[in-house]
């Protein structure tokens, strides 16, 4: 009897490399993380930009990963690429010149690229191919965070260049200097300073002036 096709078809729509697994494994707690950032970057921005919370050097929560433990429960096989040599995993011989880019072993002989394919064991697969569960292997996964390169984000502006591009919209007492209270802020994620001007007299607070600078250029990017 000839094999069922949808059968074949099943198991391919299951397979995958197992460096695809563990990329995709990877970008998945990578996104979750960014995710996560990129929440707290927002949350820092509406403090940035708030007459009453700027004053206080309120901080948004920034929340991270820890660490990821993954354990998969997989059945694998060998994949021998087209035309490499049974048992030797040599290509074309050793006159092959295009086996060069196979990469040399340490003992000289030009090798192909093999390829593991996994398949995840679980229920389903179990029980349409009849694999026992005794025989899966395990991967066992850590992902864990290290600090970036290069240490903390500084900025490259200093706040008195910071103040001084942000003058002309800062609102001026009678000697010229702008009304207290400003307060300059740096934003990281942003990579942008928040100068915010409040009358303090009023309640609530009012919010008087609010100029967002690039911390690179200099430039204005928002002012109220």
């Amino acid at each position: 009897m000839p094999p069922d096709p949808t059968v074949k078809t099943a198991a391919e729509d299951m397979s995958a490399t197992l460096e695809d697994v563990l990329v995709s494994l990877g970008a998945g707690v990578g996104r979750s993380q960014a995710e996560l950032d990129r929440h707290s970057i927002e949350i820092q921005k509406l403090i940035a930009e708030d007459p009453v919370l700027s004053q206080y050097g309120a901080e948004a929560t920034w929340y991270q990963i820890p660490t990821t433990e993954l354990e998969l429960k997989i059945a694998f096989a060998i994949s021998q690429p087209a035309g490499a040599t049974p048992g030797t995993g040599a290509v074309g011989g050793p006159a092959a010149g295009g086996a060069a880019a196979a990469g040399v072993t340490a003992g000289g002989l030009l090798r192909a690229p093999r390829q593991v394919i996994v398949q995840p064991v679980n229920a389903k697969y179990a029980n349409q191919f009849g694999f026992s569960f005794q025989a899966a292997s395990t991967i066992k996964l850590t992902i864990v965070p290290v600090p970036p390169p290069g240490g903390a984000i500084r900025p490259a502006a200093t706040e008195g260049d910071v103040l001084a591009k942000a003058d002309q919209y800062l609102i001026k007492g009678a000697d010229g200097k702008p009304l207290p209270r400003v307060s300059v802020n740096y934003n990281p994620g942003a990579k942008a300073w928040y100068v915010v001007q409040t009358a303090e007299d009023k309640d609530p607070i009012e919010l008087r002036a609010l100029v967002k600078v690039d911390d690179e250029t200099l430039n204005v990017l928002k002012h109220v």
